[in-house]
């Protein structure tokens, strides 16, 4: 199978308890959200993660039968990583983790990832090190991170807490597009601009800020811009930010075009809120329509 897209991060099980009712053990992380946002676009997607022996039977097939390549999964030690997110009526949210699966490391990349177009890097509960993100970059193809579990720690309560590393360098210098939220933003303090500049200060090209229904922001080449979204009635915010992610990546693949990359992933993040859990990937051609 030829990759265009190689997703890395941790499969989570996630309790989802919003204003309007609680989604129990639903699919969640970068290789759920991003994967088959990412399939829905027609890609060919690899997965790399890891989960526990807890994680039910009934959930891996689902990943097949998107047609995502599911070599780089692994089932290792007792937990497959938890979550239990609660979200305000203005999408603010809350996170206790309730249990984390083991890293992930450059061996468990398998061979045959290693050449495919890109990588969507999105770590949830500091399971990447900089030496995946080493290992993985080569001159001909482009890395995007999503440093969200980079930037996190979980305290003794399991409350998830936002900081930054003293060493972000570390992994931003093998990394061409960084993604934050308007969560992990707050930890840097400063303005959107002053913010993205330092982000590609330690090395991407791009930086982009997402800040939920407002307009996403991106700098590219010392140019800032600020890219609207469209409204949409939300029903489930979980993995917007990994379906903006994918679908940036993957428009910008096609294009080269920052801009419009931006203004098509805002669109694939509101369309798919509409939805709760894992469902309702919005299709190229829905994106374009929501757009027009």
């Amino acid at each position: 199978m030829e990759l265009d897209v190689v997703v890395i991060g941790h499969i989570a099980v996630d309790s989802n308890v919003l204003p309007w009712g609680v989604i129990e053990n639903a699919l969640g992380g970068a290789p759920t959200y991003a994967g088959f946002a990412l399939a829905a676009l027609g890609k060919g997607v690899g997965i790399v993660s890891k989960v526990g022996v807890d994680f039910p039977d009934k959930f891996p097939p689902l990943y097949s039968k998107f047609g995502l390549d599911t070599e780089g999964i692994f089932v290792v030690g007792e937990h497959t990583t938890t979550f239990e997110n609660t979200y305000d009526e203005q999408g603010n949210r809350e996170q206790v983790c309730k249990h984390v699966a083991p890293k992930i490391s450059p061996e468990d990349i398998p061979r045959s990832y290693l050449d495919a177009a890109s990588f969507y890097v999105s770590p949830i509960a500091g399971e990447i090190t900089p030496e995946v993100l080493q290992a993985i970059k080569r001159k001909t193809n482009l890395v995007m991170l999503d440093p969200q579990g980079v930037l996190r720690s979980v305290g003794r309560d399991g409350k998830i807490e936002l900081g930054p590393p003293p060493a972000l360098g570390d992994f931003l210098r093998h990394v061409d597009v960084v993604k934050l939220g308007k969560d992990e933003a707050k930890v840097f303090g400063g303005e959107a601009r002053e913010v993205l500049e330092g982000l590609c200060e330690l090395g991407p090209k791009i930086a982009i800020l997402t800040r939920g229904a407002k307009p996403c922001v991106v700098l590219s080449e010392g140019d800032l811009q600020e890219i609207k979204g469209i409204r949409v009635e939300a029903r489930d915010l979980t993995g917007a930010g990994d379906v903006f992610g994918a679908a940036f990546l993957s428009r910008y693949l096609e294009t080269r075009d920052v801009v419009e990359a931006a203004r098509f992933a805002n669109a694939a993040a509101a369309l798919k809120i509409k939805y709760k859990g894992p469902t309702g990937f919005p299709s190229e051609k829905e994106i374009l329509d929501a757009i027009q």
